[in-house]
């Protein structure tokens, strides 16, 4: 089942570059909703968490005895660093390269270090194993986002094509 996580952490990169190639530097901008992310703010994210939250985490639960972790304050985050204003294609660029890097690392893990564990601050016990499926899920979660700023930007040119769909679905 862990060749499934690799198989979405290694294709995540891809995905997100087919969706952000048709979009000009001013669609990767827009909101769907002033409490939404935009495509831009998502790319940035992903590329902020690659970094500083989902490998960190990983490493030092494999390097340290039961280590507690605070909760990654993503709105926080988003505003302090910033990430309405670095360019989409720059942030994927960095995801990419470090998702590459973080692969390697996490292919050469030994299921004795998966099996550490650590304590999260707002759920309990966790260990690197369940990081490496969060990691994999959160990928797929911030994928369908992006889909759905393109679908929001899509829908109020459909007509009464409209009736067929609920929006969010």
């Amino acid at each position: 089942m862990l060749e499934s996580v690799f198989a979405v952490l290694s294709s995540t990169p891809e995905k997100l570059r087919r969706e952000l190639q048709d979009l000009s530097p001013r669609e990767t901008k827009v909101r769907p909703a002033p409490d939404k992310w935009s495509v831009r703010e998502i790319l940035a994210h992903l590329a902020d968490v690659e970094r500083h939250g989902m490998r960190a985490r990983v490493e030092t639960i494999v390097t340290e005895d039961r280590p507690v972790f605070e909760p990654f304050e993503q709105d926080r985050r988003a505003i302090e660093l910033h990430y309405d204003r670095i360019d989409a294609r720059q942030s994927l660029a960095s995801l990419t390269a470090q998702r590459r890097a973080n692969l390697r690392w996490l292919r050469k893990l030994r299921p004795a270090q998966l099996r550490r564990t650590g304590i999260h601050r707002s759920v309990g016990e966790v260990s690197a194993l369940d990081f490496l499926y969060e990691w994999a899920f959160h990928d797929l979660g911030h994928l369908r986002q992006m889909i759905d700023v393109k679908r929001h930007a899509l829908y109020p040119h459909m007509g009464n094509m409209q009736k067929f769909y609920r929006f969010g679905q």
